[in-house]
């Protein structure tokens, strides 16, 4: 039986995106682990991830506005009630920002996959849920220190990030049921799967269970700079 020329390259694409997926998985939870044996070189571990990243692309699109509310809102808030308070407004931001990322990289795949069904907001809401936990617990454990900047969130009762939990495992259940039934049909878009199940995975790792939020940070900063620098067509949209 003969495969035709453009099955191959589909096949091909696939294999190269599922290894480009899972060495952006490894290098995330090295680059947290080394962020609990030393800051500094976890740091350096980011700086060339940078590094690589930008001599990959093509074109460098930097938008300094973006940055500007982010870092106004963290000024005002810090004016008030400190430098824990100013920190702990650029910490959601990212949080915010990192799953915004995520979730429109997943978006991206299902319409690459044939699956625009799966771009809906009903559809990833799942994608939310699970950072919002991390952001409650992180709350409700606060304070903390990331690279030794103090981090302070309103507190909030335990209930809270309980209740939160709740909600992201019956969100990440029906998630996970949906896509074994279109496993067992034949019918599972890998990529937008794969990409998503990452995604469960680092945010609960990075404030769902780890101790020190810094080693969260890290680690999904590495997830976003391993992407940016794909195997091909190189582009800096994933870059934090």
């Amino acid at each position: 039986m003969r495969t035709s020329a453009p099955a191959l390259a589909v096949a091909s694409d696939n294999a190269t995106h599922r290894r480009h997926a899972w060495l952006a998985v490894g290098i995330a939870l090295c680059a947290g682990a080394t962020a609990f044996v030393s800051p500094v070189l976890s740091l350096l571990v980011l700086a060339a991830l940078g590094a690589h990243a930008l001599m990959r692309v093509e074109h460098i699109r930097f938008e300094p506005l973006s940055l500007a509310g982010p870092i106004f809102a963290a000024l005002i808030v810090g004016a008030f009630t400190g430098l824990a308070g100013g920190v702990g407004v650029l910490f959601v931001w990212r949080m915010f920002a990192d799953t915004r990322w995520s979730v429109a990289e997943a978006k991206r795949l299902s319409l690459a996959a044939g699956r625009p069904n799966e771009t809906s907001l009903k559809a990833t809401i799942h994608a939310w849920a699970t950072p919002a936990f991390g952001l409650t617990l992180v709350a409700y454990t606060a304070p903390h220190m990331i690279a030794g900047l103090p981090l302070d969130l309103p507190h909030v009762p335990v209930w809270v990030p309980i209740a939160a939990g709740l909600i992201a495992l019956g969100a990440l259940f029906d998630w996970g049921l949906q896509r074994a039934v279109d496993w067992r049909l034949g019918e599972l878009a890998a990529a937008p799967a794969r990409h998503l199940l990452t995604h469960h995975i680092l945010f609960i790792l990075a404030f769902g269970l780890m101790i020190d939020v810094s080693a969260g940070i890290v680690a999904l900063a590495a997830w976003r700079l391993a992407h940016a620098a794909p195997l091909r067509q190189p582009s800096l949209t994933a870059v934090p």
